[in-house]
């Protein structure tokens, strides 16, 4: 799996200035601003690149992502530019935004905005956390984009257990550092940050307990 590309093709960001704090990952991809809408919202699109979803999916719906539990409400949906949902993992309580652009000749930006909270798990794990969980997403949808009956999630799993896949955590831990860095974060902190999380994903992503 060619992960080098990706690394690439994808902007990341860090923004400290709002309130709490937003993760902002930005690619373009070759499909069209509909297409690109109906690979984040149709389940069974979805479950092929990211997880089966259930619930209301309607606007002011309640929804649930069968794998992770994450659970939340469709705060507002204008097909197909922009979707915003609740998004509620545990005791975490946070939003996600997903905002589709046309930029012509069947070409279509994906940006999506993590906004969170300064708390605890910030503090100890810092953007790479859940920036790198959204990397690994938009590896899959690449891949889903480029073969739409394939089933890249399970692809992505199995390769982010083997021993390049856990060197690769570590890659993009590095680069969520950068961005940490680059918004304003003292650079020490944001190593150590940089370096929990990707303890934690190499943990989650090969099956062993923290």
């Amino acid at each position: 799996m060619n992960i080098a590309d990706q690394i690439n093709d994808v902007v990341r960001r860090v923004d400290l200035d709002a309130p709490g704090n937003i993760v902002v990952l930005t690619q373009s991809f070759s499909t069209t601003a509909e297409d690109r809408w109906h690979a984040c919202t149709d389940p069974e699109r979805l479950s092929r690149w990211f997880e089966p979803i259930e619930g209301d999916l309607h606007p002011h719906g309640r929804y649930r992502l069968v794998d992770s539990g994450t659970v939340g409400t469709i705060e507002r949906c204008q097909r197909p530019h922009m979707l915003l949902i609740d998004w509620e993992y545990g005791e975490y309580v946070s939003r996600v935004e997903a905002v589709i652009e046309s930029t012509g000749n069947e070409q279509a930006t994906l940006t999506i905005r993590h906004f969170g909270s300064d708390n605890e798990h910030w503090n100890t794990y810092g953007p790479a956390a859940g920036g790198t969980g959204w990397d690994l997403s938009l590896l899959a949808l690449a891949r889903h984009l480029d073969a739409p009956h394939a089933r890249p999630v399970d692809d992505v799993a199995a390769h982010m257990s083997t021993e390049i896949g856990q060197r690769q955590i570590g890659d993009f831990a590095d680069l969520w550092r950068d961005a940490h860095i680059a918004a304003g974060a003292d650079p020490d902190h944001a190593a150590a940050a940089a370096s929990n999380a990707a303890d934690g994903n190499r943990n989650l992503w090969s099956g062993t307990d923290a």
